[in-house]
């Protein structure tokens, strides 16, 4: 039975057992590190023993603040689980140029030859993924703590936005990795459009008298046929979650009008990702998730590759006092994708209801 990922399926998981790892940020310049530790879905957090504002003025005030802005942004991150794991391998260099081509998206190709005398050995050799060429990119965030957060003791805001920070960044990220896929021009040969059948099983030409779950099946056993034949088997499914239980239930077994049918075989993973959305100063930022009636079907690894210069790094310095800036928090993070769309990915229509 295949697996079905979700920000909620994530999240469930996560509440299972303990987690414990080190988080690292920059103090003046130097590289620090806090444990962040989940037991049973409840996060260690770091609570302040005094005003933000007087925290800055020494280097081990600055360093608590630090590990509590950090583990709060953990938290924020907790509430937008990454989805884009199983497609992408991660790679991570903090030598990675600013532009390059992907060389390093390749496999290995060999075949054993019937060897005759005198005959010369024929080599393998390693190919390359076809794709856009990799940029790496920075992308920045920051919020400030003012005077007036400090002197009405809200300090729950500052948390508040430290969680939020953490949620942008993922958000960012799940967008980086499946936008290529989405928004990609599809030929016509890496289209399967939706495929009718009655409760008897029999092809019809258009929707009429079509049993949609059945006709759903019949979609996805049609695209994963289409990928096979032009040699980028998919195994990975990308949907949207207003379409979980039609999948769920057109890939599993069941039996209609006496005529049992055997869960779908061919798809290991399903991903769903409906996009995210958030308002800062009044101005609304969304990114799209997968259209619902649509998915992906995905050949993963090989051709999409995850590319880390610099992972999100945060830092605080002292605000600006006309102003009235306590504080500023500011984060950072380096980062590319390879994503060879074409050769790995086939999109899918579904039947319409």
């Amino acid at each position: 039975m295949a697996k079905f990922i979700s920000a909620d399926t994530i999240k469930t998981e996560r509440r299972k057992g303990t987690v414990e790892t080190t988080v690292p940020f920059l103090l003046n310049g130097r590289q620090e590190e806090v444990t962040k530790k989940i037991v049973n879905g409840e996060m260690e957090t770091f609570e302040l023993d005094q005003p933000i504002g007087e925290m800055l003025t020494s280097e081990s005030g600055r360093k608590e603040l630090l590990q509590k802005v950090v583990l709060d942004v953990e938290l924020g991150r907790e509430e937008v689980p990454l989805l884009y794991g199983p497609i992408y391998d991660s790679i991570s260099d903090p030598n990675f140029p600013k532009e390059f081509e992907a060389k390093w998206a390749q496999y290995g190709s060999v075949i054993f030859l019937e060897h005759l005398e005198g005959e010369e050995i024929k080599f393998g050799s390693l190919q390359a993924e076809q794709g856009p060429i990799a940029r790496i990119k920075g992308f920045t965030a920051g919020f400030e703590y003012t005077k007036e957060l400090e002197i009405f003791n809200q300090t729950f805001n500052f948390e508040i936005l430290n969680k939020a920070f953490g949620e942008a960044h993922n958000a960012l990220l799940n967008h980086l990795h499946l936008s290529p896929i989405i928004k990609f021009a599809y030929k016509a040969a890496n289209k399967t459009g939706p495929v009718y059948v009655n409760e008897q099983g029999k092809k019809l030409a258009d929707a009429s008298g079509a049993h949609y779950i059945l006709s759903l099946r019949e979609t996805l056993r049609q695209a994963l046929t289409d990928a096979r034949t032009a040699k980028r088997p998919g195994n990975i499914l990308l949907a949207n979650s207003a379409n979980q239980e039609d999948i769920k239930d057109a890939m599993s077994s069941m039996t209609i009008q006496a005529t049992p049918y055997n869960a779908l075989e061919g798809i290991s993973t399903v991903v769903f990702y409906d996009g995210w959305e958030t308002q800062v100063s009044k101005k609304t930022y969304s990114y799209d998730g997968v259209p619902a009636g649509k998915a992906y079907l995905i050949r993963p690894k090989r051709g999409f590759k995850e590319l880390i210069k610099q992972a999100l790094q945060i830092q605080a310095t002292m605000g600006d006092l006309t102003r009235l800036v306590e504080a500023q928090i500011v984060g950072d993070v380096w980062r590319g994708v390879f994503a060879a769309v074409e050769e790995n990915v086939q999109e899918i229509t579904f039947p319409g209801k």
